[in-house]
């Protein structure tokens, strides 16, 4: 039986403030997680906004951690009044190879960032949409992923029933794959305890072999 790591190149795993605040309990999950799906390598994203506290957390885990080559990057919440353009002026240090991780809030429409959004890819920014799929606005009209596209981000997505398409729900997320509208696979959920791990991990297998 092939593992999600036979079909996904790089597992990629975002902490949050709450996943970030159980006893480091994550730590115990995800390890669990990459061996019990054979990946090869995984990414782990920090906010921004709590950097200071997860940075030298995730980098000990990381050094722990020595059966896959693991990495991390800086991704940004982006609401309504977020100003990209000052997120790039303001963060240098964090872009590294000048690619800029955007976490996007559920209800944030296209049309409310997409011109600075354009800006930053003329400046040569290679920009990432993280969980596109938890995007009200994508949910409802899958089709505008292909906006964001067609301004030169890259979409990564969950795949988990927790940011539901609704009845047609793996359906549409295997027409997304079919298209070749998803550039790279998010690890939602870790906790092998949790009935929603089990779907996400199944959508994906089913998906991907």
């Amino acid at each position: 039986m092939l593992k999600l790591g036979n079909l996904i190149e790089k597992d990629v795993f975002l902490l949050d403030f709450e996943t970030s605040d159980f006893n480091h309990s994550w730590q115990e999950n995800y390890k669990f997680h990459l061996f019990q799906n054979e990946f090869k390598s995984y990414e782990i994203g920090i906010p921004f906004n709590h950097k200071n506290l997860l940075l030298d957390v995730v980098v000990q885990f990381i050094e722990s951690v020595k059966d896959f080559k693991g990495s991390y990057f800086i991704y940004f919440d982006v609401k309504r009044d977020t100003k990209l353009l000052k997120i790039v002026e303001s963060n240098q240090i964090e872009l590294h190879n000048k690619k800029v991780f955007l976490l996007p809030e559920k209800n944030l429409k296209y049309s409310e960032f997409s011109s600075e959004f354009w800006k930053m890819t003329i400046m040569g920014y290679e920009i990432n949409i993280l969980k596109c799929d938890r995007m009200s606005q994508c949910q409802r009209d899958p089709k505008i992923i292909n906006k964001y596209l067609l301004k030169g981000a890259r979409i990564g997505i969950t795949g988990s029933n927790k940011h539901s398409f609704g009845f047609l729900h793996k359906r549409r997320i295997a027409q997304l794959f079919k298209e070749n509208l998803i550039d790279y696979w998010i690890t939602e959920t870790i906790n092998q305890n949790d009935s929603s791990y089990f779907q996400e991990v199944k959508l994906k297998s089913d998906i991907l072999k």
